[in-house]
């Protein structure tokens, strides 16, 4: 006897093995809350890549699991990620450094008399002043010095205020570090600020750029990045806020995160 063979659709596969779950798993995915956070649809070594790595991720991996919670990530450029956190698109939009002008678009972490806390950051980086080999451009910690020309920073990042604080003509054409480095070698702009790891990252996979970029020494400011959280969670859940706040300081400071970031900055860069 021919044994007729039907291929059930899909959808009617899922539903059955979702049956054969037990109770408590479907609760449990059903009971844990999901945020959606957005960041730079841009490598930015080692704190976040396009391929879904970095150490940014694996802090907050971290923290997902000692709430409970799942966070689900969308990359997208900077400045859609602080206007779609501003309009509730986003739980939260990360890594974002200190402005004021930003305090309308979400919240920032704050100790208990109200001002912003350090302890609760993602990380720190440090921008530095890129130059073409053997140019006589630079900064001496206070200010530039045989600048004539513009400075190239990447769109909607925060250093343009600290460059136009020191009365520099910036570029901000661009949101792409490898090609704002190329500017830099090709001449149409004097100098670039970007931050050290990222630009340090994208000069050693491009040797013969590297050859003809130097990085200035004294870096020309150190930031504190944070995750932000958007206005809706905090009205929602000023409680649940605190704590992935509270978290990410924890396990920043956690043998386990540590482990994480020597592993990670020991793997062969792609």
């Amino acid at each position: 006897m021919v044994m007729e063979h039907h291929t059930l659709p899909k959808a009617l596969i899922s539903l059955a093995f979702l049956c054969l779950l037990p109770a408590g798993v479907l609760a449990d995915r059903a009971e844990t809350p999901e945020l959606t956070f957005c960041y730079e649809d841009r490598d930015s070594y080692p704190w976040v890549m396009t391929d879904g790595t970095g150490l940014n991720l694996e802090l907050l991996g971290l923290v997902a699991q000692a709430l409970p919670l799942r966070f689900s990530y969308v990359p997208v450029p900077w400045r859609r990620c602080l206007a779609g956190l501003e309009q509730g698109a986003y739980d939260g939009a990360f890594a974002a450094s200190f402005k004021s002008e930003r305090l309308r678009l979400g919240r920032y972490p704050l100790d208990g008399a109200g001002r912003l806390d350090p302890s609760k950051r993602l990380h720190t980086s440090s921008y530095a002043l890129y130059r073409r080999t053997g140019s006589a451009v630079g900064w001496d910690g206070r200010q530039f010095q045989r600048l004539s020309g513009r400075v190239g920073s990447l769109s909607g990042f925060s250093i343009v205020d600290f460059l136009h604080g020191h009365g520099v003509a910036v570029d901000e054409t661009s949101r792409d570090p490898l090609a704002l480095l190329q500017m830099l070698e090709h001449g149409r702009i004097e100098a670039a600020a970007l931050q050290s790891l990222r630009a340090d990252f994208v000069l050693q996979a491009n040797p013969q750029l590297m050859a003809r970029i130097e990085k200035v020494e004294v870096p020309l400011e150190e930031k504190a990045y944070y995750l932000m959280l958007s206005n809706a969670l905090l009205a929602s859940d000023p409680a649940l806020a605190a704590a992935i706040w509270r978290e990410i300081e924890h396990w920043r400071e956690s043998a386990a995160y540590r482990e994480r970031v020597q592993a990670f900055l020991a793997s062969p860069v792609k």
